[in-house]
């Protein structure tokens, strides 16, 4: 996966190269808005999620902590449904197929019809995608860390359970 690079960093290498001081933007009340700021940190995780996963990337096609997620929950709920997948990692099941397709075609999971319910398929990962899995876990665990880093042990706690909680309060189902 190729990472495009911040559009605001290149924005400002360009102004400092043409001798030009960087625009200042005016965001009005933005910054006092809880979604975008919330929007703002999934960027900058994403953006931080590719830069360590980086090659990993090639193996797998468009790889993303959504994408992670499901890989770890197949992992973990081998002979999982779609129903029940889609219901851990919080998406719509007509949102889930197109990344299980993409999975699927990567080699990186297998869909087995069920003996109870010809309809239903069982989704379990290939040992293609425990190998990539393995791999991936090591890289996550230091993104993990780049997330909180400036955050104490005693934050990283309140954080967690703060995203938690605003998951549960707006109805998802995704959280324990």
């Amino acid at each position: 996966m190729k990472t495009s690079p911040d559009k605001a960093a290149v924005a400002q290498r360009g102004a400092r190269r043409s001798g030009a001081a960087p625009r200042r933007i005016d965001r009005g009340p933005l910054p006092g808005f809880y979604g975008y700021n919330l929007r703002i940190a999934q960027v900058a995780v994403f953006e931080d999620f590719a830069r360590i996963v980086g090659r990993l990337a090639d193996r797998m096609g468009e790889l993303t902590p959504g994408r992670f997620s499901l890989l770890m929950l197949l992992k973990h709920n081998p002979g999982i449904n779609q129903t029940d997948l889609s219901r851990a990692v919080g998406l719509d099941k007509s949102t889930l197929t197109p990344a299980l397709d993409q999975l699927e075609r990567k080699g990186l999971i297998r869909r087995e019809r069920t003996a109870a319910d010809r309809r239903t398929y069982a989704l379990s990962l290939s040992e293609k995608g425990e190998a990539l899995l393995d791999d991936l876990i090591v890289k996550v665990r230091r993104h993990e860390e780049n997330i909180v880093a400036s955050l104490s042990t005693t934050e990283r706690a309140t954080l967690l359970r703060l995203l938690k909680k605003i998951a549960r309060s707006l109805g998802s189902g995704a959280v324990e």
